[in-house]
């Protein structure tokens, strides 16, 4: 009763208490305050509720998109002379690409897959006083990349490319890797979600990334475009090699067509020599520019549907053509060219930065007096050659390359050094006489990942003035500064 009189007493002398704040009671106070609290919290609550949400999501629908791309790259690459130690050289890349594409992913296997053509390759890549122009030749402009589960894979499907035109369109950035930028569920602005190291990996054209800080932030949300972006180091491997990248991406995406309309990349690359490529200093700056079509040029439904299949381990072998030799080879993509000259090819295999193999091809003169290269003449060759290193050897046999060129093969073990390896030699002799001869190296403790690629390599010799009609392509070992 007493605090019911007393509420009923203040209720009427409240005009009288009010106007002094001594005379008002504490409790008074204490329930304005928690009124105060609980309107706070009421606004803070329908902030929470109206605060916008997004699900940045793929589309399973195809997209039909023409894609630009420009490339510019300046800094310095590092080389290892025999006479000069390591060189430092200036470097300048300047690129662009066009191309239409259809692009199509499936979230349930999580493969994204373009099909494109392009319609423009340009590149000059400028080193020391020296410049090189790659080109795309016109029936390799039909290309597929795609992308799944961490695998990234481009090949096309008009004949095997080159090595200079595989770097040449392997670039970073590749939209077919654009989707693992997006949040596995909705955000809100200014929220931040982290990118696979192997998505990453493949999105910078690595071969793994070790250690990274760098995390995708929804920066704004305006005119149906979200606003992603990307920022921090990277440390990786690329060929084995140690690298570190300082980057900053932006990325626009379409909420209406579930589509990337423009990604750009900032970096900053430091790379060590490696055992088939030099080491690099550059800045970097890549953007790749997507509008909707309605129709395409060149691509059609049928062409389409005939490139829209698995990817098969010939796609990506790769076709080279030594300087003046006369000659075709068909190589796994490890495989990388070191020294090409009119008389000697020597190549290295490299698979993440571990030396496997080194193979040289040389072009002899004809034998004399008619004569042909039989095992015990191959023997005494090699005798010779390896001196006191060579320890016993393991395996001869004669056959018919193709059917109709005569190859004497020998294999061999030995040491140098505390190193023992194992040497395949392979001879082949061609309808003229003249000769070509394989040396395979490869250190004793390689043998089980090296397996028979020496045979296969062999296999794929061919001879081009065989092949009628067609004409040399162009072979260099230069490495592409955009590009592992």
């Amino acid at each position: 009763m007493l605090r019911g009189e007393n509420c009923f007493l203040f209720a009427n002398d409240a005009p009288d208490t009010l106007l002094d704040p001594m005379k008002t009671p504490i409790y008074l106070y204490s329930r304005q305050f928690m009124m105060l609290l609980l309107v706070l919290s009421s606004i803070h609550c329908s902030c929470a509720v109206w605060a916008q949400t997004y699900s940045l999501q793929p589309t399973n629908s195809p997209l039909r998109q023409q894609v630009d791309v420009t490339i510019d790259v300046v800094g310095s690459v590092k080389m290892k002379s025999a006479r000069f130690g390591v060189v430092d050289q200036h470097v300048k890349v300047e690129g662009k690409q066009s191309y239409e594409q259809w692009l199509s992913f499936q979230r349930a296997t999580e493969l994204c897959r373009a099909i494109r053509y392009y319609s423009l390759v340009d590149s000059k890549v400028s080193i020391g006083e020296g410049q090189v122009s790659p080109q795309l030749r016109k029936n390799r402009k039909l290309i597929v990349d795609q992308y799944q589960r961490q695998q990234h894979r481009l090949y096309s499907p008009q004949g095997k490319l080159t090595r200079d035109e595989l770097d040449l369109i392997d670039v970073q950035l590749s939209p077919t890797i654009f989707y693992q930028l997006l949040p596995k569920g909705p955000v809100e602005r200014g929220d931040q979600w982290e990118i696979q190291t192997a998505d990453l990996s493949a999105l910078l054209a690595l071969d793994a990334v070790a250690q990274t800080d760098v995390q995708a932030t929804l920066t704004r949300v305006e005119n149906q475009q979200a606003h992603i972006e990307c920022t921090g180091s990277v440390g990786g491997g690329v060929n084995g090699v140690l690298t570190q990248i300082d980057l900053k991406l932006t990325a626009q995406y379409e909420l209406q067509t579930h589509s990337f309309t423009r990604v750009k990349l900032i970096m900053s690359e430091r790379r060590e020599i490696g055992h088939a490529k030099p080491g690099l200093d550059v800045q970097a700056t890549i953007e790749v520019v997507t509008s909707q079509t309605e129709s395409f040029a060149t691509l059609t439904d049928s062409i389409i549907s005939k490139c829209n299949r698995g990817v098969k381990s010939s796609d990506e072998m790769l076709e080279f053509v030594p300087l003046a030799n006369g000659i075709e080879l068909e190589l796994n993509r490890d495989w990388h060219v070191m020294l090409d000259q009119p008389e000697l090819l020597v190549m290295r295999q490299v698979m993440r930065g571990d030396l496997i193999a080194q193979c040289s091809l040389s072009r002899l003169q004809p034998l004399s007096d008619q004569r042909r290269m039989n095992v015990e003449l191959l023997k005494q060759q090699i005798q010779k050659s390896l001196g006191d290193q060579l320890a016993e050897f393991t395996e001869t046999r004669q056959q018919m390359l193709h059917g109709k060129y005569p190859l004497t093969y020998v294999s061999a073990i030995g040491v140098v050094g505390e190193v023992t390896f194992q040497w395949a030699y392979h001879h082949v002799t061609d309808s003229s006489g003249n000769q070509y001869v394989f040396v395979f190296t490869i250190p004793n403790n390689k043998v089980t990942q090296f397996e028979q690629q020496d045979r296969t390599i062999v296999e794929s010799f061919t001879f081009r003035a065989e092949k009628s009609g067609k004409q040399p392509v162009p072979a260099s070992a230069a490495t592409s500064t955009t590009k592992r």
